[in-house]
């Protein structure tokens, strides 16, 4: 026995059979559909595994005893066709007629196989052809060609009649019916192989379409849904280029080593084949990778990449805390990967009903250059005018996705109706057509359906694919974890809100009693101390000043808690709003005989800001004033203003007691402080007024050395007002 080129192939092909054989069966052993296409391909590999041995043998008595058992599964192949084809099309239901021709079909295959063992009237002998022997055809093989043609063009009817009942329908069911049809035509192109059997030397090459026919109907059984003709063209290519460069580097390899090493020593194909077979065994994984990818980068620039899908999501909603930005954001790359005509977003609200709070349709040019970012922003909104658009928490489609926690989708309900009954699926699909969705994803928050997503059919008309599934089902859990955190968030913020009114309260208290308590205190003296001139004069002034400290407090609770968007803004010079903010302190500091010098290390440049001037003005002077106060009436503040690019730096510096290191991170928050006066929110409030014209401050400080605030500010062009 001789292993050569001709025989690789269909050895090859012949185990690629077995293998689906019993993967198929193994993954649902008590389905009809797996099991008579397993029997099929078990016939398959019987025929091309004894014909891939007697290519190699070079006795013609072996040669010929390996064909007639190869011959064997040539003979039950059409009876395995329509087997698989009762098993599919669910033929015993609709006649006990099917079931009487598939006995028939299978006497007649064993009275060929007996005139094949029995007898010289099938097969007649073998011819020598260059590959190989191969059977001469007897008298009574023209015979079985008939019987085979009109079995398999049967079948093709039967699967033809069962897809034009269907035609007007977008179903999965159809769509399996016309992939499996493909199917059959291209095995039917595998009886090419009986030219040779008349004499007619052509090189049998029948392995090549079993190969595209098998990986297209295993993939559809398997998968089940077999959504997208792309993405079984897809799979199988990948693994038909990699199969096919390993087979040419098997051939290669046993055929050019054998030859070599034996002009110089007797070396056994077999052991050759051995260390072929392990090296293609260590190569096929990485080299159906590569094919993947290079299938997938000529022919499918339009898919998407799962794991980058993926990454991307879980990147994005690990910093999401806003609901409705989180509804925008999952929306719209669902939305966008999938390639949807519409989604539909429905949350849970009090009462139980389900209300839309996100939806996107698809129009044509519709935001075409805009960010995605911008997108988000802009769609991260409630939607209004859509309360028809609903569902209550008797909806059907509700209690479905609340049971089972599934994702639904509409053209696979029939393949269910044993386990949900007609009635529930008739429901659900109304449902489904109220949104005219084609599949709805569940989110489950703490084990109760918080939000579900309505998806439309995808534009190209392909079906949702197993792909398609796995990504929504990643994506819906994904989902969950963040409105939980988002929820959790939202809670910490309010318990955060409800304490800082506490401590505002307590605060504010304690500092409107003490202006109170004086001026009771005097206005209870004025019956009494009426008539006294100094009373009164120190009642006027004391009285004023307590006023003008409660006004002053409420002033600052009102800067704090205000918004931005009142601000009127224009363009100033911010060398000069810095000029005029420290003339103001330095006259208070002389008014106050206080030994503060202030020194300006910046040159008078004019430096655009767009800004609200009152604010600006309002943050430094809380700024120079908290600076001033540190050195306690002696000392040098020094400011500096430094442009950068588009940025310009303003840098306060005092030589003051400093700020110890446990109290730096608190500084800007609200109600601290280190001073027996004041309420602590002086530099809360700057560093908001900062903030709010999109700039930012920080503070760097020694204790007993001085503390420096460098507030950073963009710069902006006059001309681009």
């Amino acid at each position: 026995m001789e292993i050569n080129f001709y025989s690789t192939l269909p050895f090859l092909v012949s185990l690629f059979a077995l293998f689906l054989s019993s993967f198929v069966y193994l993954k649902q052993r008590k389905s009809p559909v797996n099991r008579a296409f397993s029997r099929f391909s078990i016939f398959t590999f019987v025929w091309l595994f004894a014909y891939s041995i007697s290519y190699s043998t070079t006795n013609e008595q072996l040669a010929f005893f390996w064909l007639t058992i190869g011959y064997t599964g040539v003979i039950l192949i059409p009876v395995g066709f329509y087997h698989f084809t009762y098993a599919f099309l669910n033929l015993e239901l609709k006649s006990k007629s099917y079931k009487r021709i598939l006995v028939f079909l299978y006497g007649a295959c064993f009275l060929f196989i007996y005139f094949l063992y029995g007898t010289d009237y099938f097969v007649n002998g073998v011819y020598e052809y260059y590959w190989g022997y191969y059977p001469k055809a007897g008298f009574l093989h023209p015979y079985y060609l008939g019987f085979l043609f009109l079995t398999v063009g049967f079948c093709d009817f039967l699967f033809f009649i069962s897809w034009l009942e269907l035609k007007k329908e977008a179903s999965l069911y159809r769509n399996k019916l016309q992939y499996i049809f493909l199917a059959f035509i291209i095995y039917t192109f595998a009886a090419l192989d009986f030219i040779p059997n008349y004499g007619i030397e052509i090189y049998p090459f029948g392995w090549i379409f079993m190969v595209l026919f098998s990986s297209i109907v295993a993939y559809a059984i398997l998968r089940y849904r077999l959504m997208d003709i792309r993405l079984i063209f897809k799979k199988t290519m990948a693994y038909s280029l990699s199969a096919g460069l390993l087979m040419a580097f098997f051939v290669v390899i046993v055929i050019a080593i054998t030859n070599f090493i034996s002009a110089f020593a007797h070396v056994d194909s077999f052991i050759v084949s051995i260390v072929a077979a392990l090296i293609i065994a260590l190569l096929f994984n990485p080299l159906r990778n590569k094919m993947q990818t290079l299938v997938d980068k000529i022919f499918y620039k339009k898919t998407y990449d799962y794991y980058s899908v993926i990454q991307k999501v879980s990147h994005y909603l690990a910093s999401m805390f806003n609901i409705k930005r989180i509804y925008s954001f999952v929306g719209y790359t669902i939305f966008s990967v999938l390639g949807l005509k519409h989604i539909y977003i429905l949350a849970a609200v009090p009462g139980g009903d389900y209300k839309v709070v996100y939806s996107r349709t698809f129009e044509k040019g519709k935001d075409k250059d805009k960010p995605t970012e911008e997108i988000i922003e802009e769609e991260s909104k409630e939607i209004e005018g859509m309360e028809e658009l609903k569902l209550n928490k008797s909806s059907w489609l509700i209690k479905t996705l609340s049971s089972g926690g599934k994702i639904l989708i509409k053209d696979e309900l029939p393949g269910v109706e044993e386990v949900l009954g007609q009635e529930l699926i008739d429901d659900l699909e109304k449902e489904f057509e109220q949104f005219n969705g084609e599949a709805a994803v569940p989110i489950i928050v703490d084990d109760k359906l918080e939000i579900l997503m309505v998806l439309g059919g995808k534009l190209s008309g392909d079906l949702f694919a197993n792909e398609d599934v796995r990504l929504l089902d990643t994506v819906s859990y994904q989902t969950s974890i963040a409105v939980k955190n988002a929820r959790l968030y939202s809670e910490k913020v309010h318990s955060e809100r409800l304490a800082s009114i506490g401590m505002l309260s307590g605060t504010f208290a304690h500092e409107i009693r003490n202006p109170l308590t004086s001026i009771k205190t005097f206005a209870q003296l004025i019956p009494e101390k009426y008539e006294d001139i100094e009373f009164r004069e120190t009642f006027s002034k004391i009285v004023v000043d307590e006023i003008a400290r409660i006004d002053g407090l409420i002033k600052d609770l009102l800067s704090f808690s205000g918004r931005r968007a009142e601000h009127p803004e224009d363009f100033l010079d911010l060398t000069a709003l810095v000029d005029k903010t420290l003339e103001n302190v330095k006259a208070k500091l002389e008014l106050e005989k206080n030994n503060i010098t202030v020194e300006k290390f910046y040159k008078n440049v004019k430096i655009n800001v767009f800004a609200d001037k009152k604010k600006l003005t309002q943050a430094f002077i809380n700024i120079i004033s908290n600076g001033c106060q540190s050195m306690e009436d002696k000392g040098v503040l020094k400011v500096n203003i430094i442009p950068d690019g588009k940025e310009v730096r303003v840098t306060i510096t005092d030589t003051g007691k400093g700020i110890a290191p446990h109290d730096i991170n608190t500084i800007f928050d609200p109600f601290f402080t280190t001073k027996a006066m004041g309420v602590g929110l002086g530099l809360a409030i700057s560093k908001k007024i900062i903030e709010d014209h999109k700039g930012r401050i920080k503070v760097e400080s020694m204790l007993l050395d001085g503390t420096t605030f460098t507030i950073t500010l963009p710069i902006q062009d006059s001309q681009k007002g």
